[in-house]
């Protein structure tokens, strides 16, 4: 029986993981045991709750107002003193946020082996994504197993002199979980007008808090007044930074909903229901370019080029005018390219990843 602990500490990487964690625990000869780091505490558990589990343990990591380090070496500490006890044979990790980088380093430091999900996405820019390019080299330097979603994530490991053989291509778990959600009924969803086109805004990227968010808000703000006919749904990320720079820029805006982060289920229902995408977030990507969603990543860099090549995303750049210009472009009712970005593609994954994950867990 092989012992496998599954860490996970942020919504994204439930979503992510929790599809893998079904399907592991459905398979003989695995035992699978659940850690949550607590990085996003309600959030988190939620999540898990949307995909019928919970963590077997769970740490107790995030105040108010601490830093990047302190979080960081809570999380390491925390999952040091589980490993030494529980003594799994595989740690798994998703990505590349603080619980990712902090589990993978604590099972190098006590000789586990360590598999990593989502492995070799790069913009080879160290401080864009900030902090996370950094946490998913790092991250590949520690691990055993590296389940890259695309060829091209593939390509970046072995250039970086990762053994071939230990690279594998699977595709991205999130197929696996729009799969999933998109079956199940939302307990609850935002009103919008009908005949109204409904534009989904995500922004929460630490490079980006300051200034920039604020040029991010005005951009959105502006868009929406240029257009009657459209209405934009906001889900605040729970960081008090980013909630309040944008309760003073969208505030009382009668088609600018700013709401909680609604639940998994309800989240891809509202991404599906979508007109437009604006968003400096990376999974959004994803979910966005299976469902066929136009999507404006307000970013000048992506570690998804797959569906900016695919023609799924358009790259704006983070600043208010690029923004506008490149939403203003998708909004037009004759926009031949906002046609040409209205279809599914499949780069990043075809709902099969984690079958592919477990049949070479049995076989390692």
């Amino acid at each position: 029986m092989k012992k496998n602990t599954v860490v996970m500490g942020t919504r994204p990487e439930a979503i992510k993981l929790c599809p893998l964690v079904r399907e592991l625990r459905g398979r003989a000869g695995f035992f699978v045991s659940v850690l949550s780091s607590g990085q996003h505490g309600e959030l988190l558990r939620e999540t898990m709750h949307d995909f019928e589990m919970g963590a077997d343990f769970e740490l107790d990591t995030m105040r108010a107002g601490q830093s990047a380090a302190t979080l960081f070496s809570k999380i390491l500490l925390g999952t040091d003193r589980i490993l030494r006890r529980e003594k799994p044979d595989l740690v798994i990790v998703q990505g590349d946020t603080a619980t990712a980088l902090a589990a993978a380093q604590a099972a190098f430091y006590n000789g586990i082996e360590g598999g990593h999900v989502e492995a070799g996405l790069r913009t080879y820019h160290m401080r864009s994504p900030f902090p996370e390019e950094m946490h998913r080299r790092a991250i590949a330097l520690m691990s055993d197993y590296h389940f890259a979603p695309t060829p091209t994530a593939a390509k970046h490991l072995i250039g970086e002199g990762i053994e071939e053989g230990r690279v594998y291509v699977t595709g991205n778990t999130v197929v696996d979980a729009l799969r999933y959600t998109l079956t199940r009924e939302p307990a609850r969803m935002p009103t919008v007008p009908k005949g109204c086109r409904l534009l989904l805004f995500t922004a929460h990227r630490r490079e980006h808090w300051g200034r920039t968010m604020e040029g991010m808000l005005r951009a959105l703000r502006r868009i929406v007044e240029a257009h009657p006919d459209v209405v934009a749904v906001c889900p605040l990320h729970p960081n008090p930074a980013v909630r309040r720079v944008a309760s003073k820029m969208l505030s009382g805006h009668g088609r600018i909903l700013c709401i909680e982060p609604p639940s998994v289920v309800a989240f891809h229902r509202l991404l599906s229901e979508s007109y437009l995408v604006l968003t400096d977030s990376g999974g959004i990507q994803e979910e966005a370019t299976a469902l066929g969603i136009p999507t404006v990543v307000m970013r000048y860099s992506t570690e998804r080029t797959e569906g900016v090549l695919s023609g799924n995303l358009r790259l704006s750049g983070s600043g208010e005018e690029g923004i506008i210009e490149a939403t203003e472009l998708l909004l037009r009712p004759d926009s031949e390219l906002y046609r040409s970005m209205r279809r599914p593609s499949a780069v990043f994954g075809d709902g099969g990843a984690c079958k592919r994950i477990a049949d070479i867990l049995q076989k390692i």
